[in-house]
C-alpha cells in the first residue's frame, strides 16, 4: 500500500540534516532562506470508478506551494516542473530504474501502446509570481496537472489482456486495489537560490458499497479526500493545566523577548479528520482487506526568527502516551524567541502552521507579531 505524502527537498534542509550529528543544526522550525514549507492539491484526491475509469470527468488538480524566502522580500519567484504517473513498479521491472523522479523517453518508449504514451513525462509550463498579498516573503505559486481519462483507463483497466506484460498487469491490479499517484516534481528559483518539492496527486479506487466494513464510521458511499480545514492560529500567554490561556487579541500583538511567553495553537474544524476506507494486504493470508480508518492530522510550526518546541503536534496522542485527566490533547507549540541580536530590525516575526492529513491533504495559515527587548 502506498501511503502518499508530499516529499519536500530543499538545499537548506539537506544541509541541516547533514549537520545533525555535528550539533550545529539550525532549528528546523526557523525559516532563514528559501524553503518550501508545504504543497497542496485542490481537490485533495480523486475517486476512480473501477468499472469505467475513463468516465471520471474532472481529473486535474490545482497544485499550490507555500514557498518562503525572508532573504529576498518582494522578489520574483520562478516555477518549473515535470509530472508523470507513478508507475515505479513497472518502470523498475522494465529498466532497473529505482528513482522516484519522472522517467525520460528512453524508459517509457520501451513499453507497448498505450503505455508508452500514458507513462510519458509532461513538462509543466514555467511561470513567475510575486509575493502573496500582505506578505513580502511568502509565495503561493500554482500549476495545474492531472491524469487524463485515457490514462486512467489504461492504469485502472478492468481486466488485463492475455498478451499484457505481467509487470504491467500486476501494477494495474495494485492500482485497482490501492491507488495510483501522479508525481509532480516542482523547482522554485529566486535569484541564485533554488528549492524543490515532490507532490502527489492521488487517484483512489472507488470501491463498491459491499466492501465497506459493517458497524464502522465509514460512509457507505466513498467521498473524495478534502484538505484539512485550518480555521485560525491562536496566540496565548500561558498554559493552565496544559491548556493555552490568556489569548492575545491585538493584531499584530507585541511580545517582549525578556518577559513574555507565547503558545501557538491551531484551530481546526473537528470534523476535518475524516473516516476513510483503506485497502491493506493481510500478511498472514495474503488477502486484500478493507479497513475503516480515521485520519490523523499533523501540525507543523515555523517562524522567521526564533524556534518552536515541539516542532510538530498531532490530533491524537500516540498509543504509548496517556491522555491527561482533563481529556485535553495538546496541539499547541511553545515559541522561543531568538537572542536580542537576532531579532529582526523591524521586530516583525511571521509564523506558519501547516497541517496535513494521511492522504496527501494539506493546508496552512500564518500570523505576524512584533518582538521587543
Amino acid at each position: 500500500m502506498k501511503r502518499p505524502s508530499p516529499i519536500l527537498v530543499t538545499a537548506p534542509v539537506v544541509l541541516a540534516l547533514a549537520l545533525v550529528a555535528c550539533g550545529n543544526l539550525d532549528d528546523i522550525t526557523t525559516v532563514k532562506d528559501l524553503r518550501v514549507l508545504a504543497v497542496r492539491t485542490d481537490p485533495a484526491g480523486f475517486l476512480v470508478p473501477l468499472d469505467d475509469p475513463a468516465s471520471l470527468m474532472n481529473t486535474t488538480a490545482t497544485i499550490t506551494a507555500l514557498v518562503v524566502d525572508p532573504l529576498k522580500p518582494s522578489d520574483i519567484l520562478t516555477l518549473t516542473g515535470q509530472a508523470c504517473p507513478d508507475y515505479i513498479d513497472t518502470i523498475t521491472s522494465a529498466s532497473g530504474r529505482n528513482s522516484k523522479l519522472c522517467p525520460g523517453h528512453d524508459v517509457t518508449d520501451k513499453f507497448p501502446p498505450p503505455f508508452d504514451a500514458a507513462l510519458a513525462t509532461t513538462e509543466l509550463p514555467s511561470a513567475t509570481t510575486s509575493a502573496t498579498m500582505g506578505s513580502a516573503i511568502a509565495y503561493e505559486p500554482t500549476v495545474v496537472y492531472g491524469l487524463s481519462g485515457d490514462r486512467l483507463a489504461a492504469f485502472f483497466a478492468p481486466s488485463p489482456t492475455s498478451d499484457m506484460n505481467p509487470a504491467i498487469a500486476q501494477a494495474i491490479q495494485f492500482n485497482r486495489d490501492f491507488s495510483l499517484d501522479a508525481l509532480v516534481n516542482l523547482t522554485f528559483t529566486i535569484g541564485d537560490e533554488t528549492a524543490s518539492a515532490l507532490k502527489r496527486v492521488v487517484y483512489w479506487p472507488l470501491l463498491p458499497p459491499d466492501l465497506v466494513p459493517a458497524g464502522t464510521d465509514c460512509p457507505a458511499t466513498q467521498v473524495p479526500n478534502s484538505n484539512p480545514n485550518l480555521q485560525g492560529i491562536g496566540l496565548f500567554r500561558h498554559r493552565t493545566d496544559g491548556i493555552p490561556a490568556d489569548e492575545l487579541a491585538a493584531s499584530p500583538p507585541t511580545l517582549s523577548i525578556s518577559t513574555d511567553e507565547l503558545f501557538v495553537q491551531p484551530a481546526f474544524d473537528a470534523t476535518t479528520p475524516e473516516h476513510y476506507l483503506l485497502r491493506v494486504k493481510n500478511a498472514q493470508t495474503g488477502a486484500i482487506e478493507t479497513q475503516c480508518r480515521k485520519e490523523l492530522l499533523t501540525f507543523q510550526f515555523f517562524a522567521t526568527a526564533g524556534t518552536f518546541s515541539p516542532p510538530e503536534r498531532t490530533s491524537e496522542l500516540s498509543p504509548l502516551l496517556t491522555v491527561p485527566d482533563n481529556g485535553h490533547i495538546p496541539i499547541d507549540s511553545q515559541y522561543h524567541p531568538p537572542k536580542a541580536d537576532a531579532v529582526p530590525a523591524d521586530g516583525n516575526v511571521t509564523i506558519w502552521v501547516v497541517t496535513r492529513d494521511e492522504r496527501a491533504g494539506a493546508s496552512w495559515l500564518s500570523r505576524t507579531f512584533v518582538l521587543t527587548p
